[in-house]
C-alpha cells in the first residue's frame, strides 16, 4: 500500500466546501506515465440511446442492477449515495421508463462500492449491496449494508475487516479452500482516509452472504484506487461459467494495468492493459456486441478518457473501441440490464457523474444506456426518454436479524 499525507487532500470535492478527495490528486499525478496504446475498433457496436435523468444529480455515486422493488417492474438499474446527495438509493426501470426514490441508506456516503449478490441470513432473493465510502471530509468507513429487493428494506451486515473508498466490488463463486460457499461478494482496493493521512491499498476481501462473515483474500498486484471492477468469464477461458473478478485501471504506478482474481486458484495474474488508462471509470459486464464471445466487461467514462467506452473480451484477452458516451464524465455509476421498452436487448448504462470541464467539476443527473448489437436484436429499442420519477413508501423495517 501507499501512503498518502493529508496535505494531499486540500480542495473541496464538487458541491462541497473543504477538502478534494486525495484520488483527484493522484489522479493529476498519474497522468504523465500513461502508456499510449491503440484499440481494435469493433466492426458490429452498438448505439446509444437517452434515458430519463437521475433525478437527483450527483458525483462518486454506485451503480448496480438487480430485480426491481415492488411497484417498479423487471430488472432495474440502481444508485446509490454520492457526494451530493449521500443518502440517497434511486432506482430506474428501463421497464417502465421511471425512477423512484426508494428508502435512504442507513450510512449516507459517497465513492462506495457496489454489486448484486443473494441477501444474507436466508433473506430471499437478491440484494444491492452497498459497501466502504466516505463522508464529507472523506473520512472512510467499514460498513456494509444490503437492500433487500424482495422487501424493500436495508439489512445491517458485519463490516469489512478496513475501511475503504473509492474501491471496486464484484460478484463471483466464492474462493475455493476457505470454507466459504456459494456466490460471494468481493471488494478490492481503494483508499483509507483518517484524519493522519490517506493510504492507497491493495487489500481485497470477500463476504459470504450464507454465512454473513469477510475472509482476507490474496492482496492485488497493484495498490489501486478510483478503479472499476466486474466480474466476468477468466481470460482465455472458453467456459463462461468459470467467473475471475477484473480490477480496471485507477490510480496506481500504472494506471492502465488490469489484472483478474481467479476463486479457483485463489490468485491474481496480469491481463490485457486498458488502452486509455482511466481513473474515476465505471464497469458493467454484458453480452459482448455481435461477433465476440461470451461476456464482455464495458468500461465507460473516467478523468483522462471522459467520453470513451471500450469493452474487455476476456476468451481473446484484448479491447476494443465502442461508440463514444455522449456525455463525459467522471465518477459515475455503471449497469447492465435491459434495454428501455425492449427487455430482449441488452444495454450498459452510464448514470450521473461528474462533469469534468471547467472548475470546479459539476454534478450529473444525465442518464444514457447503449444499446449492444446482437446477432439476433430484431430491432433498437426506444431512444425516447420515458416518465418522471416517482417515490416509493418506505416499508414496515424488517425484522432484526
Amino acid at each position: 500500500m501507499r501512503r498518502i499525507q493529508r496535505s494531499d487532500r486540500q480542495d473541496s470535492p464538487p458541491g462541497r466546501t473543504g477538502r478534494r478527495p486525495a484520488w483527484r490528486r493522484l489522479a493529476v499525478a498519474a497522468l504523465a506515465p500513461l502508456l499510449a496504446l491503440t484499440a481494435t475498433t469493433a466492426t458490429a457496436q452498438g448505439i446509444w440511446v437517452s434515458v430519463p435523468n437521475l433525478p437527483t444529480a450527483r458525483a462518486g455515486l454506485a451503480s448496480a442492477a438487480a430485480d426491481c422493488p415492488e411497484g417498479l417492474r423487471g430488472t432495474c438499474v440502481y444508485a446509490a449515495g454520492g457526494m451530493q446527495a449521500p443518502e440517497k438509493f434511486e432506482a430506474y426501470s428501463p421497464s417502465s421508463g421511471t425512477w423512484a426514490t426508494l428508502p435512504a441508506l442507513k450510512t449516507p456516503r459517497s465513492l462506495a462500492a457496489a454489486t448484486t449478490a443473494p441477501c444474507p441470513n436466508e433473506v430471499e432473493g437478491d440484494c444491492v449491496y452497498v459497501l466502504g465510502g466516505g463522508d464529507a471530509d472523506l473520512l472512510s468507513f467499514a460498513t456494509a449494508e444490503a437492500y433487500s429487493t424482495e422487501t424493500g428494506t436495508w439489512l445491517t451486515l458485519r463490516s469489512m475487516s478496513g475501511p475503504r473508498y473509492a474501491a471496486a466490488a464484484a460478484t463471483a463463486p466464492c474462493t475455493e479452500g476457505r470454507g466459504l460457499r456459494g456466490t460471494c461478494v468481493y471488494v478490492f482496493g481503494g483508499l483509507n482516509g483518517t484524519s493522519d493521512g490517506v493510504t492507497e491499498l491493495a487489500t481485497v476481501e470477500e463476504y459470504d452472504p450464507a454465512s454473513n462473515t469477510w475472509a482476507t483474500l490474496p492482496v492485488m498486484q497493484t495498490t489501486r484506487s478510483g478503479h472499476a471492477g466486474a466480474a466476468a468469464p477468466c481470460p482465455g477461458q472458453s467456459n463462461p461459467r468459470h467467473l475471475c473478478v477484473y480490477a480496471i485501471s485507477g490510480i496506481s504506478p500504472n494506471t492502465p494495468a488490469v489484472e483478474a482474481y481467479d476463486p479457483v486458484l485463489g490468485s491474481w495474474q496480469s491481463v490485457a492493459d486498458n488502452p486509455s488508462g482511466r481513473i474515476g471509470a465505471a464497469a458493467a459486464t454484458a453480452p459482448c456486441p455481435e461477433g465476440i464471445s461470451n461476456g464482455c466487461i464495458y468500461v465507460v467514462g473516467g478523468t483522462t478518457t471522459p467520453t470513451t467506452l471500450e469493452a474487455y473480451t476476456p476468451v481473446t484477452n484484448t479491447w476494443v473501441t465502442l461508440p463514444s458516451l455522449p456525455t463525459g464524465r467522471t465518477t459515475l455509476g455503471a449497469a447492465a440490464a435491459p434495454c428501455p421498452k425492449n427487455a430482449k436487448h441488452h444495454c450498459v448504462y452510464a448514470v450521473g457523474g461528474s462533469a469534468i470541464a471547467g472548475p470546479p467539476p459539476g454534478a450529473l443527473g444525465t442518464a444514457e444506456a447503449f444499446a449492444i448489437e446482437r446477432a439476433h436484436a430484431k430491432h433498437r429499442p426506444d431512444p425516447k426518454p420515458g416518465h418522471g420519477p416517482v417515490t416509493l413508501p418506505a416499508p414496515d423495517p424488517a425484522p432484526a436479524r
